[in-house]
């Protein structure tokens, strides 16, 4: 039995460490899909709770700045007010890499349609938003 011990720790520890990386990928998978959902229904403080602490947010005709959560929430919401969605949908995903996961999408209001760019990062054991931008 105590031959075996070294083995069963290494098998433990190795599932474990599986387990973990597949438990993050999931958890990115349903950040996405929080997203896509939050965006579609114009609830930006359901998008933001996705978002990291600080956040690049860009919007059309303004440069890019770095705001908290809550900074954000109130930036996307008033955005969301003055374009409220009618739909959003993804059209190209990168989730093949565990550093960072990359979506495009379009944000599509009554009158027309903004590109979304948003990239997603690990923090604090979860995947979150480190960037959103939107653009005609």
């Amino acid at each position: 039995m105590r031959k075996l011990q070294p083995y069963l720790f290494s098998i433990v520890f190795n599932l474990g460490f599986i387990t973990g990386a597949l438990a993050q990928t999931q958890s990115a998978d349903g950040v996405i899909e929080k997203l896509k959902i939050s965006l579609k229904s114009g609830n930006s403080k359901e998008l933001v709770s996705g978002f990291q602490d600080m956040v690049e947010v860009t919007l059309p005709e303004q440069e890019g700045s770095n705001y908290s959560k809550t900074q954000a929430e109130f930036v996307l919401r008033d955005f969301m007010k003055k374009y409220p969605p009618v739909d959003f949908k993804y059209v190209h995903k990168v989730l093949d890499r565990e550093d960072f996961k990359f979506v495009i999408g379009e944000y599509i209001y009554s009158g027309g349609k903004y590109r979304v760019t948003m990239v997603i990062k690990p923090a604090k054991g979860a995947y979150s938003v480190d960037s959103i931008v939107f653009e005609k």
